[in-house]
């Protein structure tokens, strides 16, 4: 199957999903993102942790989530 950076990377890829997005959700900056994804650094504990959660969906918001936030 891959590493972990390489399975987000094709997630991200299937769904039309930014890395900028990603970045934001788990907390990471762009150049360590960069750098996890070419297997030149790691993530921290917490970042990993809000890895797993996003593979999961919980990055989608409902409907009335979106709606809230106007």
């Amino acid at each position: 199957m891959g590493t972990l950076s390489n399975v987000v990377r094709k997630y991200l890829t299937e769904n039309g999903i930014s890395d900028k997005f990603f970045e934001k959700y788990i907390g990471c900056s762009q150049s360590t993102c960069s750098k996890w994804f070419s297997h030149k650094a790691k993530l921290t504990p917490e970042q990993l942790e809000k890895t797993h959660e996003f593979l999961k969906g919980k990055h989608v918001k409902t409907i009335e989530e979106v709606l809230e936030e106007r």
